[in-house]
Order: structure tokens, then sequence, then C-alpha cells
């Protein structure tokens, strides 16, 4: 367990929050490309307990900018998006993807010259990978590297990001990601209908751990006895928030938790196949069945109803859960744990050890930042793992890690 003050500089991102600033430092996923239209409604953008504005301008450049006009505060949400910026609607004041003031109508046209000098609005850089918009918002100038991500270089139709906007904090979205032994019970009703190796979590719900630190993060293998065989899923946890999950199946998945605020997280699901696009087939897979209707927040398929929608019914006919989707299963237990975990109060076990791991980097990386502003992985800012996450079943006498690098494309 942590103790409670360890528990605070993990979870809270909100003003000048440590955990905050850290993660400020890394690209953070911010928006749905597709969602930003050139000329197109502009878009409400929570982060870290800030509000910001993002918008595809007419030659398709992404502005990312404070939500609030310069001039009194208005939303810049409500802003005319057209000519490349954006024209608040109170008194018309043109703003641009750069964040400069070109056109103040209620003044005089003598001072524009003189305001859009000493006029700024909070702007910020932004980068297009995995159909995500991705913002800098830390406090140097110039951002750091982006990363390389596995799913950067393939084509637009064999990517596809889905998004939860869940009520919890985010380390508690980033944890589910990494705990291997809740896929043996939590999702049981779903394993049989994979069509890899997924399903052999099924068969042993206490695996053994071991794992590896990593120029990026910590590679988790979760190791399973069958028989003559071990079956091993290999989780790549990319600092700060980032999983690379094994699905057992042909589609790589990476999830990512990022903070709305204190209590609301923001949960990335960004699914690629690096062979052949993906299709409306792929889209009924029981991973994502009924999910892509509401790709921008698709917890509000069960907003409003009791017990995030469970069925009593399904459970009765033999169901485990009741959830009538693996990932609303994830959502819901998130949520269920409260706004912010406090976890004084846990008793963990040795399934935790991930978990357990996880944390203490997360400590010893923000107390370095907060010490002489050190960002885990900045020395080595193009690293990333060459798996993506597999699940590979191999002799009981076999190496996890000679196959598992066997598995490597990406690197």
């Amino acid at each position: 367990m942590l103790s409670h003050e360890d528990n605070e500089l993990l979870t809270r991102v909100d003003g000048e929050a440590p955990m905050g600033a850290y993660l400020r430092e890394y690209w953070t996923p911010a928006v749905r490309s597709q969602r930003l239209i050139a000329d197109g409604a502009p878009v409400q953008v929570r982060l870290f307990g800030e509000d910001f504005v993002a918008f595809r301008a007419t030659d398709g450049r992404v502005g990312f900018l404070d939500e609030s006009c310069p001039h009194r505060g208005a939303s810049l949400a409500l802003a005319r998006n057209e000519d490349c910026a954006l024209r608040c609607i109170y008194h018309g004041w043109k703003i641009d993807v750069s964040g400069t003031v070109v056109e103040v109508p209620s003044e005089p046209a003598d001072r524009l010259a003189d305001m859009a000098d000493k006029i700024t609005i909070g702007k910020y850089p932004t980068r297009e990978a995995g159909g995500v918009v991705w913002v800098y918002l830390g406090v140097h100038d110039d951002p750091p590297a982006f990363p390389r991500f596995p799913f950067d270089k393939v084509p637009a139709d064999h990517v596809r990001a889905l998004v939860a906007e869940t009520h919890c904090n985010w380390l508690q979205a980033v944890e589910g990601t990494l705990d291997s032994s809740h896929v043996s019970i939590l999702h049981q009703a779903w394993l049989g209908q994979s069509t890899g190796s997924l399903g052999k979590a099924a068969e042993d719900s206490a695996p053994r751990y071991e794992s590896d630190e990593t120029g990026y993060g910590i590679r988790f293998a979760a190791i399973r006895y069958s028989g003559d065989d071990q079956h091993v899923r290999v989780t790549e946890f990319v600092m700060p928030w980032m999983a690379y999950i094994p699905t057992g199946d042909e589609d790589r998945v990476a999830i990512i938790g990022t903070p709305i605020d204190d209590e609301h997280s923001r949960q990335w699901f960004i699914r690629w196949n690096d062979d052949h696009p993906l299709t409306e087939d792929t889209d009924t897979h029981f991973w994502y069945r009924d999910l892509t209707g509401a790709p921008d927040d698709f917890t509000e398929l069960v907003r409003g109803r009791g017990s995030w929608g469970q069925d009593r019914s399904l459970m009765s006919d033999g169901h485990f859960s009741g959830f009538t989707n693996l990932i609303l299963e994830d959502v819901a237990i998130q949520e269920s744990q409260g706004p912010i975990v406090d976890r004084s109060k846990e008793k963990l076990g040795t399934s935790d050890i991930a978990v357990v791991k996880t944390r203490r980097l997360m400590l010893d990386s923000v107390r370095a930042h907060q010490e002489d502003g050190t960002v885990f992985g900045r020395k080595d800012p193009l690293a990333r793992p060459g798996t993506a996450g597999v699940a590979i079943t191999i002799e009981t006498t076999g190496d996890w890690r000679t196959a598992a690098a066997g598995e490597a494309r990406y690197v």
C-alpha cells in the first residue's frame, strides 16, 4: 500500500501539483483527428484541470489554444473558424493558429499592431499520429522529440482510436492496463471468443510475474502454466501512461490513461493492424462491439444507467460480470473504486507486483522532476518497445524473453 502523501503525489494533477507539472512534459493525446474538420466547429479539450480549444484551420493545420478569449474571457469553443483563425463571436477578435491576434474590429485600426505585439494567448504545439492529435503542454519553448509509436507509419485505414471519458483519476485507468490477473476473472466471459492465445488466460487466474526495466518504462510478463506449456502475456508499459497490451489476436492495441482533472480521466484505445485495413467486421469484435458508434466518449452508452449498465439477468444465465462489452467491464470497475482510490487502505498480494513496480517508478520519476527537472526517458526519446505487447505459448523450459524478442517488429 501507499502512504496518503505518496498517493496524493501520484494522483493530483490540477493547478501546481507536481505530477501535473511532470506529466505535461510528455506529448499528450488530446482529441481524435477526425473530430477536427477544416473550418469546422472548435472542440473543447480539458486536460490537467485546464480548458483548451482545438481546431483545424482552413489549410488543415491544427491549432491548440487556451479556451478563453484574451479580450474578456468568452469561450473560443463558440468562435467562428474561418480563414485559418478563430474569430470570437463576442467582439470579433480574430486569433490565428500561432496564437497571434490578427484582427480587433472593436478597436481603431491603428491599434492592431500594438495590441498584437502585447496580447498573448496560450498556444501549444501539436502533432498527429494514430488518428490522434497530440499536444505538448510543458514549460519549454521547444517541445521534446515526438515519440516513435508502432502505429505511426501504418496507413490511415489501418488504425483507429476510441475514447472513454471516465469518472475517476487517471492512475486508476493506467493501473487497470497493467493488472494481468484480472483478465482471467473479470473478463472470463470473453476469453473463449479470442481467436488467438488470449483464451489460455482462463486456465490460470494466479500468474507468476517477471519484469525488466527498459529505457521507456517496464516490460511485464504474466506467466501461466498449462501442461507442458507456459502461456506468457507480455505487456510493454511506456512512461508515463501508455501500455501496449497483448490481445491474443492479430490486431495490436495501445491503451493510454490521461488526466482530465484530479477526478476524471480520458482513456484512449488505439487499435491498429500492420498488414491490412480495419473493417466493419473488426468493429464487431468482442473488444469493440457497440463502442465504435460513440468514438469520442463511448461511456455515454451506459451513463445514467444503474450499476454502469450491468445486467443481472445475464448473470443469472451464466455470464460472469453482466456487462455486454469487455472494455466496459474495466470502466465500471475503475469508476466503482471512487474518484481517487485511497491506496493507503489496500491489501496487496503477489498479483499486484506490476502495479507496485509502476507506482515506484512513477514516484521516483516525479520526485526527480521536482528536484532537477529530469524527465524519464528524455535521454532516449525515440526509444520504443519492439513487440507492442504479445501473447505467446512456449514450452515450460523455454525463455519468454527470447520468444518475445522473436516477435519484435518495430525496433
